[in-house]
């Protein structure tokens, strides 16, 4: 396991502030990777198919073990510190950051391991509310952790699902299996082509020389528990029971047409299958445009699913949709779309590196001048997944 160069500052940080917060060095530390999802969005949740990678932006958390059931939680993301027990993590017993520790911690201890309390500190540099995966990235950090501590061993696919478990039933949000997939499965140098029914992935290849992700953070804050995520995702439910399929990923390109004239579906149900079909097929038709090095093509299938998410599945915002309508046109831009659940966040583009610092001055001129706030931009290429370490100390 190799570190990513562009995580150790923030890991050196961390076990600084853990010495500072406890006194003693720490045993353990485990970085997680933000995720940012080239295409294929809210999809996963429906069978779909989704395209992300890793990007190097990091949350860490340095761990050492203590005697008892006691969990003391310290970190520079969020305020305050906290504390509670082992037998304090059932659901509903907080609604703060720490929920997320709590539920990833009953699902370790429900799979048969033998955990003890310890200290941790945290900290990340992925923005909080972009789109980002910071809450999945919080959620692999800490199963690696608490795994590393009581030396217990898992599959990554199974931490994966166990991480979701903990987001729908300790922070309320119904997400699909993407983001602890892709933190806890992605590979550096690669896009993670992930069977969301299957729970199937291949690692492909990121072959677009001279080319790089751009991240361009809108500033807006989003909340997915908020109603309007859950609402899509029970029209898609209910249309799939409608149609007669266990999900709308089995609807074939080919049949939409006729699906849609279905008269049992409402409006709300007709917009999320056309989403979900074209979604689903623009996605394999950009994992067949980077493995053949067709970047323009690859670009044209992000500015439809932008379109896309826009219109039928409304989950864009007006400063996504301002982002996307002043990258797309750009020299140097295959392709700008929203990524992540929507209602704000970032969006992501794929730019020619050399032309990079330009569109960025671009973009934040023209959003700074209409919104009054600058977004925050960053480039990436895709990185390892996350891991767990002893620290030999």
């Amino acid at each position: 396991m190799k570190i990513p160069q562009s995580a150790e500052g923030l890991i050196d940080n961390v076990r600084e502030q853990f010495k500072m917060n406890f006194g003693d060095d720490a045993e353990i530390v485990a970085f997680a990777p933000g995720r940012v999802n080239v295409i294929g969005e809210h999809v996963d949740y429906n069978g779909g198919w989704v395209l992300p990678a890793a990007i190097d932006r990091f949350l860490v958390m340095a761990v050492k073990a203590r005697s008892g059931k006691e969990v003391r939680l310290a970190t520079a993301t969020y305020d305050g510190r906290v504390e509670f027990t082992l037998d304090e993590i059932a659901p509903g017993r907080s609604r703060g950051w720490d929920r997320y520790v709590r539920g990833v911690l009953a699902g370790i201890i429900g799979a048969g391991n033998d955990l003890t309390g310890f200290d941790a500190c945290f900290d990340s540099n992925i923005p909080i509310g972009g789109g980002l995966s910071s809450s999945a990235a919080f959620e692999a950090a800490t199963g690696l952790a608490a795994l590393a501590l009581c030396g217990g061993e898992m599959d990554r696919f199974e931490l994966a699902k166990l991480c979701q478990h903990a987001e729908h039933e300790y922070a309320g949000v119904p997400c699909g299996i993407m983001d602890q997939a892709a933190v806890l499965n992605c590979k550096a140098g690669h896009l993670l082509f992930l069977d969301c029914e299957n729970e199937t992935f291949e690692q492909a290849p990121f072959k677009a020389d001279g080319w790089r992700l751009m991240i361009i953070n809108s500033g807006v804050a989003h909340e997915l528990a908020d109603g309007e995520y859950a609402k899509r995702r029970k029209a898609c439910h209910d249309a799939a029971e409608i149609i007669g399929v266990s999900s709308l990923r089995h609807i074939a390109i080919e049949e939409l047409d006729a699906t849609l004239a279905n008269e049992s579906l409402n409006e709300e149900m007709r917009k999320c299958v056309r989403h979900n079909v074209t979604e689903n097929d623009r996605t394999h038709k950009a994992v067949a445009a980077l493995a053949a090095g067709d970047i323009e093509e690859a670009g044209k299938q992000m500015n439809l699913s932008h379109a896309s998410l826009r219109d039928d599945y409304r989950v864009s915002c007006d400063e996504l949709d301002y982002i996307a309508e002043i990258a797309q046109p750009l020299e140097g831009v295959a392709g700008c779309r929203m990524t992540g659940g929507g209602f704000g966040g970032s969006c992501i583009a794929l730019v020619r590196e050399e032309v990079a610092e330009n569109v960025s001055t671009l973009i934040s001129t023209a959003f700074s001048t209409r919104f009054k706030h600058a977004p925050k931009i960053f480039l990436t290429t895709p990185e390892t997944s996350a891991h767990a370490f002893k620290t030999g100390v």
